[in-house]
C-alpha cells in the first residue's frame, strides 16, 4: 500500500472523520435547496407542486430535530468514553483505538452531529426566509429522510453499546485487526516481497532518523526507486520492529546517491508506537495482555484467558497453513524483506501467558493443546518453537504448582511433542529465567 494511501486511510479512521464528513453533507443539502431557484428560474405555484409544506411547518420539526439531537449527541459520546474506559480496564488500553475506528459507532454518532447541525442551518435558513417554494419541498423531503436516518441510528446505537466493551467484543476486534496484518503479511511472512536476495557491489545503508517503531514501508515507492536507479533493495527493519538513530532500515546494492538514499527513507514510516495494520505480532501482543489481565489476582477470570489461546491457535494455525490466501508471485523483483520468524509469533503469542500461568492447570493445558495443534498444523514452521516452548512451561508448572498431579498432567502433555535433548533443572524462580531447552 502507498504511504500516503495509508495516511489517508488512517485519517479516516479518526472518530471525528465520519461527523465532519457527515456535517458537510447535511450544509450541502441545505444549499442545494437554497439553489433550487436558480434550477428553477420561473416561480412554481403551490398547485404545481404535489404537496405544500409552510414554512413553520419544516421550521417546528426542525426545532424538536435539534433539540433531541443535542442532547442525544451529548449523551451518545459520554456513553463512548465510558465504554471505552470501560474496554481499557477489562482488556487493554491498546485495544482501545480498535473500538474507536469502528465504523458502526462513528455512524451513529455521526448521524445525531450531523442532523443536529442540519437542523439549525435550517432554522437560520427558515429564519431568514432564503428558501423559495421548491427549496422548502427540498429542504421537508431532506427533513423526512433525516428522521428516518435518526431513528435507524438509534436502534442501531442500541445494539452497539450493549456489546462495546466487554471483554469478549475486545477480544474478537483485536483478532479480526491481528487477521488482517496476517493476510497483509502473506502466508510467506514475505509482505509479498521477494526473499532476502545475494548483495552484489556496494552496499548503501538507510538508517533511522528517529525513535520509534516501524509502522508501514512503501514496497510501491522502493521498487518505483529500485527500477529509476537499477538497484537492489533488502528491507531489513520490518513493521514492529523498535528502531534507533543507529538501526538500519534497508540497504541498496548498487551506486546510489544521498537523494535516492533520502527517498528510500521517506519510504518507511516511524512512529512513536506499534500499530495493528502491519504488525501481526501486535496484535498477539494485546491478545497476551487481554489473558495475562485475567490472570491476575484482581480479575481471576481463567476462562477469558482460554479464550485468547484459542483466538490466538486459531489466528497462528489458519496463517501457516494458508487459509488467508496463496502467496502471489511477487510484483516487487527488486524488493526483499527479511521473513517473519515463526518463533516470534509463538513467542508474542504464547510467552508472555506462560510466564504468569504457571499456577493454573486449566490455562496450561489450553496453552499446551494450542501449542500442539500449532506443531501438528505446521510442523516445519511450529514443530520446534511450539516444543520448546511446551517445555518450558512444563518448568514453570514445576515451580508454581503444588499438587503432584497437576504437575503430571501438565508433564504427560508434554510428552505429547516429544523429548527434549535436554531440559534444564529449574530449582528456584531465578534461574528460570536463564534456562533454556536445546533441541
Amino acid at each position: 500500500m502507498p504511504l500516503n494511501w495509508f495516511l489517508f486511510k488512517r485519517i479516516t479512521r479518526g472518530l471525528w472523520f465520519l461527523p465532519a464528513l457527515f456535517s458537510v453533507f447535511a450544509v450541502l443539502v441545505l444549499a442545494a435547496a437554497y439553489f433550487s431557484t436558480i434550477f428553477f428560474a420561473d416561480p412554481i405555484k403551490s398547485g404545481n407542486l404535489p404537496i405544500t409544506v409552510s414554512q413553520e411547518a419544516v421550521k417546528g420539526i426542525l426545532s424538536i430535530v435539534a433539540a433531541s439531537m443535542l442532547t442525544v449527541s451529548v449523551f451518545a459520546l459520554s456513553t463512548l468514553v465510558n465504554l471505552l474506559a470501560n474496554a481499557s480496564q477489562s482488556g487493554s488500553p491498546r485495544a482501545v483505538p480498535l473500538i474507536v475506528e469502528d465504523r458502526r459507532a462513528q455512524t451513529s454518532i455521526s448521524v445525531f452531529i450531523g442532523a443536529f447541525l442540519f437542523s439549525i442551518v435550517g432554522i437560520i435558513g427558515l429564519s431568514g426566509e432564503i428558501y423559495s417554494t421548491s427549496g422548502r419541498l427540498i429542504l421537508f423531503g431532506a427533513t423526512v429522510v433525516v428522521v428516518l436516518a435518526i431513528v435507524f441510528a438509534l436502534i442501531r446505537w442500541i445494539g452497539q453499546i450493549s456489546v462495546v466493551g466487554r471483554v469478549g467484543e475486545t477480544i474478537d476486534r483485536v483478532e479480526k485487526a491481528t487477521k488482517d496484518a496476517l493476510e497483509r503479511l502473506g502466508p510467506a511472512a514475505l509482505y509479498g516481497c521477494c526473499r532476502s536476495m545475494s548483495v552484489t557491489g556496494s552496499e548503501f545503508a538507510v538508517r533511522a532518523e528517529r525513535v520509534g517503531f516501524v509502522q508501514h514501508f512503501d514496497r510501491e515507492r522502493l521498487q518505483e526507486i529500485a527500477e529509476e536507479h537499477n538497484l537492489n533493495i533488502h528491507v531489513v527493519t520490518r513493521p514492529g520492529s523498535y528502531v534507533d538513530y543507529a538501526t538500519i532500515l534497508a540497504q541498496a546494492a548498487g551506486e546510489a546517491s544521498d537523494d535516492c538514499l533520502t527517498s528510500m527513507r521517506q519510504a518507511f514510516l516511524v512512529g512513536g508506537q506499534r500499530t495493528f495494520d502491519y504488525d501481526p505480532g501486535y496484535g498477539l501482543t494485546i491478545l497476551a495482555e487481554i489473558a495475562r489481565r485475567a490472570l491476575s489476582p484482581a480479575v481471576n477470570d481463567p476462562g477469558t484467558a482460554i479464550d485468547v489461546i484459542f483466538s490466538q491457535t486459531r489466528l497462528l494455525g489458519d496463517w501457516a497453513r494458508g487459509a488467508y490466501g496463496e502467496q502471489a508471485e511477487s510484483q516487487f523483483s527488486r524488493v526483499s524483506v527479511e521473513p517473519v520468524a515463526p518463533a516470534e509469533l509463538i513467542a508474542e503469542a504464547f510467552g508472555s501467558i506462560s510466564r504468569d500461568a504457571g499456577a493454573s492447570l486449566d490455562v496450561t493445558l489450553a496453552m499446551l493443546r494450542g501449542l500442539k495443534t500449532l506443531a501438528n498444523a505446521a510442523p516445519s514452521d511450529f514443530g520446534k518453537p511450539a516444543m520448546q516452548l511446551a517445555h518450558d512451561i512444563l518448568a514453570r508448572s514445576e515451580l508454581s504448582m503444588k499438587l503432584s498431579q497437576d504437575i503430571a498432567d501438565v508433564r504427560a502433555a508434554v510428552e505429547e511433542f516429544g523429548p527434549a535433548k535436554a531440559v534444564p533443572e529449574v530449582t528456584d524462580r531465578k534461574s528460570l529465567g536463564s534456562a533454556t531447552v536445546v533441541l
